[in-house]
């Protein structure tokens, strides 16, 4: 592939005795790596950037490692002493297509890639919290400081799964129709009162009433039946996510125990997303970065056990000290703060 001026080539289990000196001469020269180090490092080596003159300007290079709250990827370092953002990104999309090739989530493995950031001036100039070419999403601080960015492979998955677990393109278009038999509606204006919200807990559920009476004001939409009965309920709160340092909108959903044959609970959910986002983007609310979603029914995280949820746009972020599945989303447009 041609980025610019700058020609990329695949390596990665192929790399010749020429080519391999190519590349040591260049990690000696910038100070990258020498000798033995350097040597070991070869097998790592996924591509190279090559000038018009045939001269190396640019290696990448990657190993699987654990990495902490989130699994088993392909740890990704480059080297490009010119710089270059247009060249940086096309070196990681050739290295993440070339290690996904043949991935299969049936075998154990590095699920996707991952980019360990610590040098300050690069978490200021590139503050997206997707970065749109790469694809790669800003997943939290790390304990020495640095930022981590995730791009996952298509269907990988982040533990066991069942049987009829869906894959990606089974989701991906999923709406949820509930046809004419609910609506869907803000809780004022819908019929339903804050006292119908609070019987229907009361009588399913084991919320305390403290906390009930506290939960009632984060009462986003409702579905509510054809005879006006309330179905289900959708409650969205704010709060800060200590892993990526900004608040989050936390949505929660409740499907009365008669009406759990319906597509309220994915109805529901995909609603509440879209009403938050819009008042993001129309800036009627920006306090919150996004949306986050703590997983505790075990049933729930094992039947979709995809890195990735569609049509929800989801990326799992690690897994907290209960045990619960962390799930992000960021609206558009949104920046990650700077460790300063």
């Amino acid at each position: 592939m041609t980025a610019g001026r700058a020609t990329i080539e695949v390596v990665r289990g192929r790399l010749p005795d020429e080519r391999a000196e190519q590349i040591l001469s260049f990690w000696s020269a910038h100070g990258a790596l020498e000798g033995e180090a350097a040597r070991r490092r070869l097998p790592e080596v996924v591509c190279v950037a090559l000038d018009d003159g045939g001269a190396i300007v640019g290696v990448n290079s990657a190993i699987a490692e654990d990495i902490s709250r989130v699994g088993r990827f392909w740890r990704y370092r480059s080297l490009l002493p010119a710089g270059g953002e247009e060249l940086a990104a096309e070196m990681f999309n050739e290295a993440f297509d070339a290690l996904g090739e043949g991935f299969d989530p049936d075998v154990p493995g590095p699920i996707g890639l991952a980019v360990k950031i610590s040098d300050p001036a690069e978490m200021e100039r590139r503050t997206e919290a997707v970065w749109p070419t790469e694809e790669l999403f800003f997943a939290g601080y790390l304990e020495d400081g640095g930022q981590l960015r995730l791009r996952y492979f298509w269907n990988a998955t982040i533990g066991p799964g069942l049987p009829n677990s869906p894959l990606l393109e089974d989701t991906r278009d999923e709406d949820f129709p509930i046809g004419g038999e609910y609506r869907v509606a803000p809780l004022d204006g819908s019929g339903i009162t804050s006292e119908d919200v609070l019987g229907l807990w009361k009588r399913e559920t084991g919320i305390p009433e403290a906390d009930a009476l506290r939960r009632v004001h984060e009462v986003q939409l409702v579905a509510v039946k054809r005879d006006g009965d309330l179905a289900a309920i959708a409650t969205a709160y704010i709060q800060r996510n200590a892993w990526l340092r900004m608040d989050f909108w936390h949505i929660r959903t409740y499907v009365a125990v008669d009406e759990r044959h319906s597509n309220l609970a994915g109805r529901l959910a995909l609603a509440v997303r879209d009403l938050l986002e819009q008042r993001f983007v129309d800036g009627e609310d920006t306090r919150a970065a996004g949306i986050v979603m703590e997983i505790e029914n075990e049933g729930l995280r094992t039947y979709f056990n995809r890195a990735l949820w569609l049509p929800l746009g989801l990326h799992f972020i690690g897994t907290n000290q209960r045990g619960d599945h962390v799930r992000v989303r960021y609206f558009p447009g949104v920046r990650v703060p700077t460790p300063g």
